[in-house]
């Protein structure tokens, strides 16, 4: 045990001194202790929204954006329970942002595919095959009349892209893509 207290030291005056050698081992060293209180804290319904992964990045960022929080930690067993701290902290505001807030209620959320959209505006067991097919027609119509940006992120999303993805690889922020398909879920 002295070793690993002595270990736990010289990291912790390496990431002092700046090293990037000892911030990144000490990530490798402590990140699972933080993706397990994570996992056993995140809500099933936020799971689909986010990676346990996602926590442990947002901890370590705060982490290490104010470092001098660690300098009083003499033992590893103290540096598991402040990084345990934050961690819960980090779940709990934004389970209190999805859960609980209406803006990003993650209950309230619908499935979107386009015979959803197309179901909205006809139901299949109550209307005829030509009326199915206006409805298709009506909505391929004000589909072609969206910017191609706009049809990209619906045919992201009903691929399965999560909003994170669909920003990150179009170069657009998350809430841009959230907004054009709410507007469109509007239709």
């Amino acid at each position: 045990m002295v070793d690993a207290r002595d270990d736990f030291r010289a990291a912790m005056a390496g990431v002092r001194a700046g090293s990037p050698e000892a911030v990144w081992k000490l990530i490798a060293e402590y990140g699972p202790h933080v993706q397990r209180v994570v996992r056993r804290r995140l809500d099933r319904r936020m799971r689909s929204k986010f990676d346990s992964l996602d926590f442990v990045q947002m901890v370590w960022a705060s982490v290490f954006r104010n470092p001098r929080n660690l300098w009083d930690l003499q033992q590893p067993e103290d540096l598991v329970r402040y990084l345990a701290a934050v961690a819960r902290h980090k779940v709990i505001v934004e389970y209190r942002r999805r859960i609980k807030l209406s803006k990003y209620n993650v209950t309230q959320e619908r499935s979107l595919d386009e015979s959803e959209l197309v179901r909205r505006r006809v139901d299949p067991e109550q209307s005829s095959p030509s009326q199915i097919a206006m409805a298709r027609e009506q909505w391929e119509r004000y589909m072609r009349d969206q910017p191609e940006r706009d049809r990209t992120i619906l045919q992201m999303r009903i691929g399965g892209a999560t909003f994170l993805e669909i920003s990150q690889q179009l170069g657009i922020h998350e809430r841009t893509a959230r907004k054009v398909i709410a507007r469109l879920a509007q239709l």
